[in-house]
């Protein structure tokens, strides 16, 4: 067979569902000598023969400009993907085989392509609902069938949780890039749920799973892009608005220096970090929830208390007088409130916070749907 003949056989390997591992097959017959893939962290793509033996942690010392690695020295081909080396053709040299090695490096990169194409549409989809979800532009039963579409279920035991992650890099770089090439190959797409939401990178991740391990190698993933990346965990999450409040929660969660769990919603640092359309009447009765459950199942009145003890400029004395309680009492259900909710309304964020959820638009609702004016 003549060489065009070779390029021809390794091009129908990927028409055929063959993939990578039929190219590998054909450069095997071609040149007598094994021949791989291998990604950049040493991990192996396709091999032929199978077991044969690779320097992996060679593989991954691998630079760009290297052309040769081993002893004895084995060929190198980059394969890119956008622009970006993802992966590696390692072949034994062979005199005059230069060019169907070049083919067939340049054959894997548009497989990958194709591939991510699809995943990357996939994506798109995923940040379309989830984005839509956590800014209440999707509400109720439609919201829930969306995000059941992404095998979101609302409902389930152990919930979902929202990891982002904050990178410098563009959302556009974030969608494309692979979580890994093995689940690219397989057609198995991302392990989670994975989307860019502005540019940040957003997984949703069953509260089953282990949080911190997935949110490490996220950040691992991330840090191959950008040195300073971080990432924050939001709580487990049942329904859209508790999604979407895990979402916001883990993106105030994630300031630089690694792996971050995030403290409660806050209501007033929400709305001055965000000029987008948010659910927040709903956030608002999710933060007073504690409050009215704890009211409703004891008899007590921690959110009239509260509500009074802000009219009075959180001054124990003046609320205690309104609510003719002695001041030992307040001072008890304002220590019962920030064990419910996480936040002290003696400090300067936890009033914000409840101040913004007990005003009287917050009780009966906004004007403007989800905002306010």
């Amino acid at each position: 067979m003549t060489q065009a003949d070779d390029m021809l056989a390794m091009s129908r390997a990927l028409t055929d569902g063959t993939g990578l591992a039929g190219v590998v097959t054909i450069l095997r017959r071609v040149t007598s000598a094994p021949a791989a893939f291998v990604d950049l962290r040493g991990s192996l793509l396709a091999s032929a023969p199978t077991r044969a033996q690779w320097p992996l942690p060679e593989l991954r010392s691998w630079r760009p400009g290297v052309r040769h690695v081993g002893d004895p020295a084995l060929a190198v081909e980059p394969v890119a993907l956008d622009g970006d080396v993802v992966a590696l053709l390692v072949v034994r040299p062979c005199a005059g085989q230069e060019a169907v090695f070049r083919v067939a490096a340049e054959l894997a990169s548009l497989e990958l392509a194709r591939l991510q194409a699809l995943l990357t549409g996939r994506r798109e989809m995923a940040g379309q609902i989830l984005e839509d979800v956590f800014t209440g532009r999707s509400r109720g039963r439609e919201a829930r069938e969306r995000l059941a579409s992404l095998g979101i279920e609302s409902g389930a035991p152990a919930g979902h949780s929202v990891l982002v992650g904050r990178t410098a890099r563009s959302g556009a770089q974030l969608r494309t890039r692979p979580w890994n090439l093995h689940s690219l190959l397989a057609g198995r797409g991302d392990p989670y749920v994975r989307a860019t939401v502005g540019n940040d990178l957003v997984l949703v991740v069953p509260g089953s799973d282990s949080l911190v391990t997935v949110a490490r190698m996220l950040l691992q993933h991330l840090r191959m892009l950008d040195s300073a990346a971080s990432v924050g965990i939001g709580p487990a999450a049942s329904d859209p608005v508790s999604l979407s409040m895990s979402y916001h929660q883990a993106r105030d969660a994630a300031a630089p220096d690694g792996v971050h769990h995030a403290r409660p919603l806050n209501l007033g640092y929400l709305l001055l970090g965000s000029a987008d359309t948010l659910p927040m009447r709903e956030f608002v009765e999710r933060a007073l929830e504690p409050l009215t459950a704890h009211d409703t199942r004891t008899g007590s009145e921690l959110l009239r208390s509260l509500v009074v003890y802000l009219d009075c400029d959180c001054s124990i004395s003046q609320a205690a007088d309104r609510l003719f309680v002695h001041r030992n009492t307040l001072r008890h259900r304002l220590n019962i409130i920030s064990e419910l909710t996480g936040w002290s309304p003696d400090t300067f964020d936890g009033r914000m916070h409840f101040w913004i959820a007990t005003r009287p638009a917050a009780r009966v609702g906004f004007e403007s749907e989800g905002t306010i004016e």
